[in-house]
């Protein structure tokens, strides 16, 4: 991985969807004085995965800068409730912008495609080389994936916040969700509430 400076990182942040909601919330809330020293901190958790593969490295870009936005809220409000409190309110507000232009897209036939879809983004997006093991569930409607190792709950749990973890698993939810009426998402489980794996179960009405 390149070195990934503050800039860059503010940069970053402004990009994605979660941290970029995050970063609205800290403008909205006066706590823009606190970035910078979020953006440095994004960069010190960037040189500390630089060894990560490319697969890796395009979750971390979303998942460090959004544990340097949490660890921060938490020296602000003064405890992991408060922080907890902030990310429920602000995380998910441009992914619910997103899903919106994604639903009306799913509207035209689109959603028929989406299970074979997930299946072939697989092994490219969540595969071994970007720090997840997962198994295929046999005789299941596509698609249908057991995930058993997952570097989102990996990477919060080494920072010290794997409750953080849950934020990312409900992105999913709301991605995946309401995607069209014929469309089943079902999940039951995942490895940030203390499952066994996480079970991805995305397939058409019968």
């Amino acid at each position: 991985m390149k070195t990934v400076t503050p800039e860059a990182c503010k940069k970053i942040i402004r990009q994605k969807p979660i941290t970029k909601s995050l970063y609205n919330g800290y403008m909205a809330n006066g706590w823009e004085a606190h970035l910078p020293a979020v953006y440095d901190r994004a960069a010190s958790l960037f040189a500390d995965n630089a060894s990560a593969s490319p697969a890796l490295q395009m979750h971390l870009n979303q998942l460090l800068p959004m544990i340097a936005l949490y660890e921060k809220a938490v020296e602000i409000t003064g405890s992991m409730e408060g922080a907890l409190a902030f990310t429920e309110k602000w995380a998910f507000i441009e992914t619910e912008k997103m899903m919106k232009f994604a639903r009306g897209l799913m509207k035209l036939g689109l959603y028929k495609l989406m299970p074979s879809l997930c299946g072939k983004m697989l092994d490219k997006m969540f595969g071994e080389a970007a720090g997840f093991k997962y198994r295929l569930v046999p005789d299941a409607p596509k698609f249908a994936v057991d995930m058993l190792h997952c570097p989102y709950f990996e990477t919060c749990k080494k920072y010290g916040c794997p409750e953080l973890t849950q934020f990312s698993c409900r992105a999913d939810d709301i991605t995946y969700g309401n995607l069209h009426k014929n469309l089943i998402w079902a999940r039951t489980q995942t490895l940030a509430t203390g499952g066994s794996c996480c079970d991805f179960r995305l397939h058409l009405k019968k």
